[in-house]
């Protein structure tokens, strides 16, 4: 999964047409849940935040995805009822038919996904004690059943 979460230099959203959602990416409702889809179960590694780039840097393999996966750009999976909650801060172009369905997209891939998953990868992200926490709920709630292996390495998550 590839997003680009923030626009090139020189962009202006004043320049976008007329009815364009033009908030932040962090507070546009489809951008945050297709985030939150591509975060569920996804291997770290394989969901890549483009806006993290450097400009100047000649990037192969390895170096883009160590830049790419760090330090905010993959966030740890929400239960359904938090995801519904953090949704309403969130901005739709049509908020009123968009929100609903939204909601109920998430919880059914959220149940899809984890209950089938034997192996979550959420190495090298740069997690911590909040994320941890976080990631700690969801498996709390009996959501992945058949989980064998949780790879959490390389964060800094303390005792």
């Amino acid at each position: 999964v590839l997003r680009l979460t923030s626009f090139p230099d020189g962009h202006k959203a004043e320049d976008q047409t007329e009815g364009t959602n033009v908030a932040k990416y962090f507070d546009r409702g489809w951008c945050y849940t297709e985030q939150s889809w591509a975060g569920l179960t996804k291997a770290g590694y394989l969901s890549l935040d483009l806006g993290l780039m450097r400009g100047g840097v000649e990037y192969d393999c390895g170096s883009l995805r160590e830049d790419c996966t760090q330090d905010g750009g993959r966030r740890p999976p929400l239960l359904p009822s938090a995801f519904a909650a953090e949704l309403e801060k969130k901005s739709f172009t049509n908020g009123k038919d968009d929100k609903p369905l939204v909601k109920r997209l998430y919880e059914a891939a959220f149940e899809e996904q984890f209950g089938k998953a034997t192996e979550l990868d959420y190495a090298y992200l740069g997690w911590g004690d909040a994320e941890a926490a976080q990631l700690a709920e969801v498996l709390a709630s009996g959501a992945a059943p058949r989980l064998e292996q949780l790879k959490l390495f390389d964060n800094k998550i303390g005792d």
